[in-house]
């Protein structure tokens, strides 16, 4: 989650200093937004191009764990993936379920889990 709200807040940097640019070619500050171009739109674009790979990174490690859980459980990619991502679910909050309904929904499926594990394919 990190990475995607590095993402966002690097977009944000280069829209507002893009808009930044837009007002000064609009008062022909021409000097001025050449400046600005190598100094705060590159650096903007730099590190919302490092943020993107830092998201890319999570993405493949996350399609690795899925690989490794499948692995494990004997079985394919496409059959653990769903698991795994009801897991990562999981792990985010959810403020409009109660305790129960959380200690039910994990029961569910660590009971889908484990009948999974117990049932690999032939």
């Amino acid at each position: 989650m990190c990475e995607v709200a590095g993402v966002a807040q690097a977009a944000d940097d280069l829209r507002k200093s893009l808009d930044v640019l837009n007002g000064l070619l609009d008062q022909r500050e021409f000097e001025k937004a050449a400046a600005l171009g190598y100094r705060d739109i590159a650096s903007a674009f730099i590190f919302l191009q490092r943020t993107l790979g830092g998201l890319l990174s999570a993405d493949l490690s996350r399609h690795e764990f899925t690989s490794t859980i499948a692995q494990a459980l004997n079985c394919t990619f496409e059959e653990a993936e769903p698991y795994v991502d009801a897991r990562w679910q999981c792990l985010k909050p959810k403020p409009h379920l109660t305790d129960e309904e959380r200690a039910t929904i994990k029961a569910e499926f660590e009971v889908r889990f484990r009948k999974m594990a117990s049932n690999p394919p032939s």
